[in-house]
């Protein structure tokens, strides 16, 4: 299991808001190469996180079968008080995946929060 923190040097002090950097856990066989790209290919994600408080978003992902026909890849995302958001992919091109994931992602934070925003003028 590796963090997207564990390749960055944050001097302890926290982000003013959740980042793919300080808040993705990844369960399978990624190297420091691949996380540095990764956190800054989803860097539209962190524009979607940036709405929510420090400490309030976890993201994990999830890939299985790595480099296999049967190769699979989840996103997901626990945000304070909502209902867990799940991204899945099982495209065998990894990198195709990766972009795959975080569209959704994006698409899903975005649903969810135009549910949970009080409207106006009704």
């Amino acid at each position: 299991m590796v963090t997207a923190s564990d390749q960055y040097d944050t001097d302890d002090v926290p982000p003013a808001h959740p980042t793919v950097a300080s808040d993705l856990t990844v369960h399978g066989d990624f190297s420091g190469h691949e996380m540095e790209t990764l956190v800054d290919h989803w860097a539209k994600l962190d524009a979607r996180l940036r709405s929510f408080e420090p400490g309030t978003v976890r993201l994990d992902l999830y890939l299985k079968d790595r480099d296999r026909p049967s190769q699979h890849l989840t996103l997901e995302a626990t945000i304070d008080h909502w209902p867990a958001l799940i991204a899945t992919s099982s495209d065998a091109n990894l990198d195709h995946a990766l972009n795959v994931v975080r569209d959704e992602m994006i698409r899903l934070i975005s649903d969810a929060r135009d549910r949970h925003q009080p409207r106006r003028g009704r």
